[in-house]
C-alpha cells in the first residue's frame, strides 16, 4: 500500500473516531444531567470500535519502512 493511501486512510479513521467520540461524550453530559447512567452504551461502543480502527491504520502506517512518492 502506497504511503499517501495510508496516510489518507488514517486520516479518515481519525474523523471518524473523533465523530463516534464526540457522540459518546455528548451521551456521557446527557446522562450526566439526567442523573441517569447508561452502561456501555452503542455511542460508546461505536467509539471504543473507532477507536481500534484507528489504531490499526497508524500502526499500518509505521509500518512503512520508507516514505514512499
Amino acid at each position: 500500500m502506497r504511503m499517501l493511501t495510508k496516510l489518507t486512510d488514517a486520516i479518515i479513521e481519525a474523523e471518524r473516531f473523533i465523530r463516534r467520540a464526540r457522540a459518546a461524550k455528548e451521551e456521557l453530559i446527557a446522562d450526566k444531567a439526567s442523573k441517569e447512567y447508561r452502561c456501555r452504551s452503542n455511542k460508546q461502543a461505536a467509539a471504543k470500535r473507532a477507536s481500534m480502527d484507528l489504531s490499526n491504520a497508524l500502526a499500518e502506517l509505521r509500518r512503512t519502512g520508507n516514505w514512499e512518492r
